[in-house]
């Protein structure tokens, strides 16, 4: 840990130089803050498993299945339910409202719409609009050639020439696209659909009613290609943050089981010996209480806990006079 007046501080600093920022050592001294905060039980139950047992708590209610010992203790006298003749399940008034809630978020009002902005694009939109320009200025002597010399001199159709400014950018806007952008829109929608996303939404607009927070990552790999994935709000950590939209936190990241051949198809340059240590040394943390389950009964040596974090922190900023 990094150390500043005298006193050992949670975090390495972020003051040293790029290259110390991007060693493996950092990223392990980052790692080693974020389990101090989340995990730590020097006080208690650490942050990470209260909101575990949080998070589980409000999903009992959304469906119905909560605890019904707070009711016994309100009816019970001393203790005692000998005389009371009640059925103790709770009535799931929760869940109907929670279906609609969600169901009413499942609409995807929007379509993706790609716009290239590199030089090569924009150049062939400013050649464009130039050819149209050309027809709608000369479009007296366009027809003239036509009709006298049977030449036609047109950029465009003469149906789809617009007749002012206004069509002309709103032609611009509606009917003109570049086969880059078409092509853009096409891999993405395809990625929406490769990674079953209206189900994917699901889950989140479900998390959103329910807990008040949702999350989701991206990732890639050369066997999967780009995966939209879930993340449990019960397995996400992340700095303390004062915005809705989590965009002021410094670290966010996610705590997964996952199986040691997952991991060797995300990290597919580990040697072998370093996978195997790798294997060895996470499985060891099954034993503890960083996972969903209570208990650990028998322990899966293929199964790992794995912590993703990602780290915001900068670098030095070099400008170049032209």
């Amino acid at each position: 840990m990094a150390e500043a007046t005298g006193q050992v501080t949670q975090f390495p600093s972020q003051s040293v130089s790029d290259a110390e920022k991007a060693s493996e050592a950092y990223g392990m001294e980052v790692a080693r803050g974020i389990q101090n905060e989340w995990f730590r039980k020097n006080s208690g139950t650490g942050r990470f498993l209260q909101n575990q047992r949080e998070f589980h708590r409000l999903r009992l209610y959304a469906r119905g299945e909560q605890s019904v010992q707070k009711y016994k203790d309100e009816f019970s006298v001393n203790g005692d339910l000998s005389y009371l003749n009640l059925d103790w399940k709770p009535v799931p008034i929760i869940p109907k409202f929670v279906d609609i809630v969600v169901n009413g978020m499942q609409d995807r009002l929007f379509t993706i719409k790609a716009f290239a902005q590199d030089p090569t694009s924009v150049k062939e939109r400013t050649n464009f609009v130039e050819m149209i320009l050309e027809d709608m200025n000369t479009q007296d002597l366009i027809t003239e050639i036509d009709e006298k010399l049977g030449v036609d001199v047109r950029n465009i159709k003469q149906e789809d020439l617009p007749s002012n400014a206004e069509e002309l950018e709103l032609h611009m806007q509606i009917g003109y696209k570049q086969s880059i952008e078409i092509a853009q829109e096409q891999a993405i929608d395809n990625v929406f659909k490769r990674n079953n996303y209206p189900e994917l939404k699901k889950r989140i607009d479900y998390d959103q009613t329910v807990l008040g927070i949702a999350a989701t990552k991206h990732t890639f790999n050369n066997t999967d290609g780009i995966k939209l994935e879930y993340v449990d709000p019960a397995n996400l950590i992340y700095s303390y943050t004062e915005d809705p939209n989590f965009e002021d936190v410094y670290y966010f990241g996610e705590v997964k089981q996952i199986k040691s051949n997952e991991l060797k198809k995300q990290f597919p340059e580990l040697t072998d010996e370093e996978f195997d240590q790798i294997v060895k040394q996470s499985s060891n943390y099954n034993n503890y209480d960083y996972t969903n389950n209570d208990s650990n009964d028998t322990v899966d040596t293929n199964t790992l806990t794995v912590l993703y974090f990602n780290w915001k922190s900068w670098e030095q900023s070099v400008y170049k006079i032209k």
